[in-house]
């Protein structure tokens, strides 16, 4: 994985937290891959681009209209030339992970390159049990 696939990988990631703070729901499916598939954070799948920016969509404008996250990304892995896997961790906020809590969320990505660029083909976003 050279410097420029891991930069291209962390801007899309940034992308995407951007996109849910902003309420942006085009940012935030920007590089969603058509033919991507999802497991959004309540088990629900979503197969392709078209599906994913509708549950995003609701989503912002309801129950997540208020919500807040920081990802990490981590773990990138290039498995292909053109296939890479990387673990995204997620807390409400920045403050969150930088105080040591423990992560809302996980969520294993798997991004493609085509045509020159990455996308995101395919997402299982997992909610981590609060302790105790």
């Amino acid at each position: 994985m050279t410097k420029s696939d891991s930069a291209a990988l962390q801007a899309i990631v940034t992308d995407v937290e951007t996109g849910f703070n902003a309420n942006d729901p085009e940012l935030l499916v920007r590089h969603v891959a058509d033919d991507a598939v999802i497991v959004n954070a309540v088990g629900g799948v979503l197969r392709g681009r078209s599906a994913v920016e509708e549950s995003v969509r609701a989503g912002l404008a309801g129950p997540l209209r208020d919500a807040t996250a920081h990802y990490e990304l981590g773990d990138i892995e290039l498995v292909a030339p053109d296939v890479a896997v990387a673990l995204k961790t997620a807390w409400a906020s920045r403050a969150a992970a930088d105080s040591g809590e423990p992560p809302a969320m996980n969520a294993l990505y798997v991004f493609v390159r085509r045509e020159g660029r990455w996308w995101i083909q395919r997402r299982q976003n997992t909610l981590v049990p609060a302790a105790g």
